[in-house]
């Protein structure tokens, strides 16, 4: 007889699966069968915990399991901090800026908050987090008493720290193996406007800041003089004068003779290139700025650009360039030429032909006149920047919309350099301490190049040419670019687009963005560092101003 189960032979061994609620669990633990079917009760169970705890004390545990994770998953870099090189080692309130340089591990993703926090944290500042209030509030007290936090910026390499700081190490190619270096300095806060000045009937076309006088060219042909203090300007121009029949497309000014005189440089599209003195001193009773010079004999068209700088013993020297490329070296007259120039006028006025009369009336033989010293066609087209060469008076710089820039030999008229862009120039501005200078373009660029020469003045000797495009950030032409005249490393543009921007070359992209105009749909066309301030003009016929203080 074939069994088909083993209940067939001992049925007693297998009773009936009925409940018994008297059986005692055995004590063998099936693990599969846990995991299969208990698995999901387990971790419910588990996560009712969690949740019951956290419940409980709800930032504690989470701080916990937050600190405990991070120490376990995230990766540590050593770092050290430096103070950067010329950097003041006290803060305007006297406290101190400079902390211990002892290699630190820090998270490998920190960034330059992060950093700026541990630099707080070591020299005894408060930290706020990024919510902007204390992380414990039973730490409030304590922390009241501390001094408020300092926004830092880093370099590494040299250049600012706009990574993560393991990014930024990998992409210059830093070793690991030792501590990375950081140089730390207080960052530079952005610009905030802080009024503006009277309307003015027309746009305000060119500015220019000298000796806390400010100066502002109208399309009208009159130039404004704003006076200056330590909260920026007065709002009403305090003097003003008609100086142009036609639009004033550039103005420069300097300090001229030993006394508190300012002389300011204004070329026109009515082809007319004057100077007229600007008396500072506090006990002056002058209603106005008097007109000095007119520089006759060097233009056939209008008038875009101006430089003046001052000779040890050849006085003011001036450059201007008009909108054929044509470039006119003059010597401005001083006091002690002022009856030798008068007798030049008178001769040449006596030779001037009938139509030339009404320039006769215009500008009386007691008025000096001035001649140019040497004159040449620089460019192809319109020159739309000019500035001389760090501690060279001998050396111009210029820039024009033919995609060019030049420097010159000033006593020769030489072209000693020349270099050649891909887009038209708009305007330009040099470095304070060497001949590296920024040009705004027509693309919405803002672009450094390096000019400098060697001392043979020749091409055997020249230095490095380099044309560093920042990126992008203008969204119509770049119209005005300014050099910090303080700071090295910092510039500043506007453009159509209406916008202000504050750069520094160490980072490809600006510190900051700001509107420049008053109204929505103006063009920014100007702007001028002051002491401590940005001023900006353009089509809404206001001079703004803008607090930019580190």
């Amino acid at each position: 007889m074939r069994l088909k189960n083993l209940r067939d032979i001992k049925p007693s061994l297998f009773p009936p699966s009925k409940p018994n609620h008297n059986h005692r669990p055995s004590t063998i633990i099936d693990h599969e069968q846990i995991n299969r079917n208990s698995q999901p009760q387990l971790l419910h169970r588990f996560s009712t915990t969690i949740a019951d705890l956290s419940n409980h004390h709800p930032n504690k545990y989470k701080q916990t399991m937050d600190s405990s994770d991070e120490e376990n998953t995230t990766t540590k870099l050593r770092i050290s901090l430096h103070l950067a090189p010329g950097v003041k080692p006290q803060n305007s309130d006297g406290t101190t800026l400079e902390i211990p340089s002892d290699p630190i591990a820090v998270p490998c993703n920190i960034r330059k908050r992060g950093l700026s926090a541990v630099v707080n944290h070591l020299l005894g500042r408060n930290v706020v987090n990024d919510s902007g209030s204390n992380s414990d509030d039973n730490e409030e007290d304590s922390l009241s008493s501390l001094l408020p936090p300092i926004a830092f910026d880093f370099l590494l390499s040299s250049k600012l720290l706009r990574l993560p700081l393991e990014s930024a190490v990998r992409k210059e190619g830093l070793s690991t193996e030792k501590a990375i270096e950081l140089h730390y300095f207080p960052a530079r806060l952005p610009p905030i406007k802080e009024g503006e000045g009277e309307n003015f009937p027309d746009w305000v076309t060119s500015l220019d800041y000298t000796d806390g006088v400010l100066f502002a060219g109208c399309a009208d042909g009159v130039v404004r003089s704003f006076e200056c203090g330590d909260k920026g300007m007065n709002r009403k121009a305090v003097r003003s004068v008609g100086a142009h029949t036609g639009q004033i497309h550039c103005l420069t000014s300097i300090a001229f003779g030993n006394d508190d005189s300012l002389l300011v440089a204004t070329g026109s599209m009515d082809q007319t290139l004057v100077t007229h003195l600007y008396d500072n001193s506090t006990s002056s009773k002058s209603s106005g700025l008097d007109l000095h010079a007119v520089y006759s004999g060097g233009h056939g068209n209008s008038i875009t650009s101006v430089a003046m700088c001052n000779e040890a013993d050849n006085g003011v020297v001036m450059a201007s360039g008009d909108w054929d490329g044509g470039l006119v070296i003059w010597n401005v007259p001083t006091s002690s030429t002022n009856e030798t120039n008068a007798e030049e006028t008178e001769e040449s006025s006596s030779k001037r032909q009938k139509g030339s009369s009404k320039k006769k009336q215009a500008h009386p033989k007691s008025i000096r006149e001035a001649k140019p010293k040497t004159s040449t066609k620089a460019h192809s087209s319109n020159i739309f920047g000019l500035c001389f060469g760090y501690q060279s008076p001998t050396t111009l710089l210029t820039s024009s919309w033919d995609h060019s820039l030049k420097v010159y030999d000033v006593e020769r008229m030489d072209c000693i350099l020349t270099t050649n862009g891909s887009r038209v120039i708009t305007s330009m501005s040099r470095c304070m301490n060497g001949n590296i200078v920024a040009t705004g373009c027509a693309d919405n660029m803002v672009r450094l190049w390096d000019m400098r020469v060697g001392n043979g003045g020749n091409v055997g000797s020249m230095g490095q040419i380099a044309d560093k495009t920042l990126r992008q950030s203008h969204t119509a032409w770049v119209s005005d670019v300014q050099w910090s005249p303080t700071d090295p490393f910092v510039l500043s543009s506007n453009s159509h687009d209406g916008t202000l921007k504050v750069w520094d070359i160490r980072s490809s992209v600006p510190l900051h963005t700001v509107n420049a105009v008053s109204k929505k749909g103006e063009k920014a066309l100007c702007l001028a560092f002051g002491d401590g301030y940005v001023y900006s003009g353009g089509s809404d016929c206001v001079v703004n101003q803008f607090a930019c203080k580190v």
